[in-house]
């Protein structure tokens, strides 16, 4: 179909904010508008009327207008469901019974099926549509096709990782209601050469012609609003002021430390953190963000991790690899923003390291939760990473003697120092959830950013959103990880060197074993600071070879994965 302008309809059965597949759609809607398309989005998100880029919204309870939304504006509707969310991890959805779909009876998912479909079958009717892009493999675009019967309206699918190996995988007896509304598209979109593999892999036995409708775009950045700072100081003062006035907002709950009272070390600590984190809204920045925010200064090499606090993504790996990292880096900082579910097991260990308390890291790291999951890879030694004695006179730590050092794996060792209990606070920055609009003052400030995973990501989102704010991205060399190292690689390959994590396979999930993680990850960080810093050229109070550095990595990402090629081409292919 030819790029002219059309009326999109996009169904996603979530939120339109947060991370994954929410801000995917958030974006497509969005570079729709700009290009002068009319969108309608089909979502669950009740807020999406505050979003000033939704021109017009329709709460579950509201009678649909005649006319279609106009060329270059957005409509999101909210269909009502009946108050149950089938979704494929649980999580807080306010206003709605949630329950994963493995939960739902059959009855439940076909009610939602139902409720759903006839609600895109109104729109249809009333307003026209030149094409349907659905997301995921389920329940949006079983939605759709139901929807669309005896419509002639062509409609797409777009897979994301999380119902593939959340529910498809684990639990088969779902893909028939995949497979219907495979049968039916006119295209299945997958972001990277691993979720094809994915699919292909969970749907082998069925014969679906995958490979006449399967077609690889990757997911997109918006290459505006993720821009390299020409003013460390000048950023971190709108980041501050946008902070401000987001914690200001009427009935403001993010976290707030103060009020934080962690549990003593026991064998078993999981649930007692969990419960923690229910107090106060996940979805935002902490409320006491701006009293943490350190004062960075252009000598500090500072690392970056945004995304979820799950056991998954390595998150316990990275602080101990930035503990190491300090030996050397001693003004080192790591700022860790996210969400999730083990975010009071991160801060539980953060407070054990200002408190010298090696059981209570030990606790927070180790305990498992219902399925035997650990924060930190099960069979690290902690004791072999944990620095001590922070407070001891000379602050030198145990990580000089590990068997890190020993097989050599670890080039941070030219210098030795530790922390004092005091200023281990100063050093970490742990923010909570921050929207775009908060992160894209505040990640242009880091050195490097990382995305090592344990187990299989769909694509290297993270990364190329930290490219294309010119900071590094180290990325552990697995699943859909691989795509975005592949294409750098073509295009500057010493790039892709300093980018790229040798990936161990093995542990907890499979793709990255974590006592691998933590055996390389130091020593990748302090060369990629080498490589951004060089000695020769004045080591951290030279920023010539960091800025250039910063254009290459910005030039790749803006030529191959912005919002604007992207999207014409999920609309045109």
């Amino acid at each position: 179909m030819e790029d002219s302008k059309q009326h999109i309809i996009l169904v996603h059965g979530y939120l339109l904010r947060g991370p994954g597949s929410n801000i995917y759609s958030c974006n497509l809607a969005k570079t729709w508008k700009a290009q002068g398309h009319a969108v309608t989005v089909y979502c669950q998100d009740p807020q999406a009327k505050l979003y000033p880029w939704v021109d017009d919204f329709i709460g579950p309870n509201e009678c649909l207008p005649e006319a279609r939304i106009s060329l270059g504006k957005v409509r999101v509707v909210v269909p009502d469901i009946g108050g149950l969310l089938p979704v494929y991890n649980y999580d807080k959805y306010p206003g709605y019974t949630v329950k994963t779909i493995p939960q739902c009876t059959t009855d439940e998912i076909e009610a939602h099926i139902r409720k759903m479909s006839e609600a895109i079958r109104r729109g249809i009717n009333l307003w026209g549509c030149d094409q349907i892009i659905a997301n995921h493999a389920l329940l949006s675009p079983v939605n759709v096709k139901r929807a669309v019967e005896g419509l002639n309206v062509p409609f797409k699918i777009k897979i994301h990782g999380s119902a593939l190996v959340f529910t498809l995988q684990p639990f088969p007896k779902f893909k028939p209601y995949a497979i219907e509304a495979f049968r039916e598209c006119s295209h299945i979109i997958a972001g990277t050469h691993h979720v094809v593999q994915q699919l292909k892999g969970i749907f082998e036995d069925d014969y679906l012609q995958l490979n006449d409708k399967l077609i690889i775009i990757p997911p997109g950045m918006d290459p505006d609003l993720f821009i390299p700072s020409t003013n460390m100081h000048e950023s971190l003062q709108e980041f501050r002021a946008t902070i401000k006035n987001h914690i200001q907002t009427e009935e403001y709950k993010g976290r707030n430390a103060a009020i934080i009272s962690y549990p003593a070390a026991e064998k078993n600590i999981h649930n007692e953190l969990k419960k923690l984190g229910t107090g106060y809204n996940i979805r935002v920045c902490d409320s006491d963000l701006l009293e943490r925010i350190p004062d960075l200064q252009l000598e500090d090499p500072i690392i970056i991790y945004f995304g979820m606090m799950m056991p998954f993504k390595g998150v316990a790996e990275i602080l101990l690899s930035w503990l190491q990292v300090t030996k050397r880096y001693h003004r080192a900082k790591l700022i860790l923003v996210g969400f999730g579910e083990y975010r009071e097991h991160l801060e539980t260990m953060i407070y054990a390291l200002k408190h010298d308390d090696i059981a209570l890291f030990e606790s927070a790291a180790l305990s498992p939760n219902d399925q035997g999951v650990t924060f930190l890879e099960q069979g690290i030694d902690v004791r072999q990473y944990f620095p001590r004695t922070l407070s001891n006179k000379d602050g030198r730590s145990v990580l000089q003697t590990s068997q890190l050092n020993r097989q050599g794996k670890n080039t941070c060792d030219k210098e030795t120092n530790g922390h004092n209990g005091v200023d281990i606070l100063e050093k970490i920055l742990v923010t909570g959830y921050l929207n775009h609009d908060e992160l894209h003052w505040l990640l242009p400030l880091a050195d490097i950013a990382i995305m090592a995973p344990k187990g299989p990501e769909a694509f290297g989102m993270v990364s190329v959103e930290a490219m294309s704010a010119g900071v590094l991205p180290l990325l552990a060399a697995h699943s859909g990880l691989l795509d975005v190292l592949d294409t750098v690689k073509q295009l500057d390959p010493e790039l892709e060197e300093q980018m790229h994590i040798t990936a161990v396979a093995g542990g907890q999930f499979k793709a990255m074993h974590g006592q691998h993680l933590v055996e390389v990850l130091p020593g990748k960080i302090c060369t990629a600071l080498e490589f951004l810093y060089p000695v020769e050229q004045g080591g951290l109070n030279d920023h010539t070879k960091r800025h250039s550095v910063g254009r290459r990595l910005r030039d790749i990402a803006t030529k191959t994965w912005s919002w604007d090629g992207i999207c014409k081409a999920l609309i045109t292919q």
